[in-house]
């Protein structure tokens, strides 16, 4: 039996010495929740037949509304909306957000920029366009800049929850969990429904334990009310 070695290299390299960097300098607390995903199943059916008929609309997706609905908390809650750079605090007038995406070359996580005035289809469609950028390699440095959160949806490969790792500069990370039937209580009684939990992992230097409840608590209330 014999060791193969394998030197880091391109993107691999480039992640395991942020990674590295951001688990060594920003202290790491995380919140989690969980919540009923039946609002945001009867979203996404009236948003794909409202579009229906629509040739060149996306088609939107779970993970859509999840990012459309962190950003408009992000605009509640504007404290997380922040980058840590040389023991400061920088405030955009906008909000960015990277989205992490899978490639055949690794994973990325290219910038949704200025999305707070973004409708759910024009979210959904940006995201395509990243996907399709990072795959072909097409993304730009700045394009993986200027983010104040990352969203990171692993719910696909059964994942629940997790600890994310934050990126640096930026102030949390949110990691999305799978959307599965969980034993779930309504009206007093536990009933089998759609539920997913959500991890938000903060850099304590910019954000507070009340805080990252108070943008769970808005997060939440905007997807359980999606089908309003």
């Amino acid at each position: 039996m014999g060791t193969t070695l394998e030197t880091l290299a391109g993107v691999p390299k480039a992640m395991a010495g942020a990674m590295a960097r951001s688990w060594s300098e920003i202290p790491h607390f995380a919140e989690i929740i969980l919540i009923d995903a039946a609002p945001m199943q009867a979203r996404l059916a009236a948003e794909r037949a409202r579009l229906a008929d629509d040739p060149v609309a996306p088609r939107i997706s779970i993970n859509d509304i999840v990012v459309h609905a962190a950003i408009a908390a992000l605009v509640e809650e504007p404290a997380l909306n922040g980058i840590f750079a040389n023991g400061k605090i920088e405030r955009p007038d906008t909000i960015s957000v990277a989205v992490a995406v899978a490639t055949d070359h690794g994973l990325m996580t290219p910038v949704l920029r200025d999305a707070n005035d973004l409708t759910l289809p024009e979210i959904s469609a940006r995201i395509v366009e990243l996907r399709a950028a990072a795959a072909a390699r097409r993304l730009a440095p700045d394009q993986f800049e200027g983010a104040v959160m990352t969203i990171s949806n692993l719910g696909a490969y059964g994942i629940d929850t997790g600890f994310p790792t934050i990126n640096q500069r930026q102030s949390a990370l949110l990691f999305v969990g799978s959307l599965a039937q969980r034993p779930f209580v309504i009206d007093g009684a536990v009933v089998a429904r759609p539920t997913m939990y959500l991890t938000l992992a903060c850099d304590h230097r910019m954000v507070d334990g009340l805080t990252a409840a108070r943008y769970l608590a808005s997060l939440r209330g905007l997807l359980t009310g999606a089908a309003e």
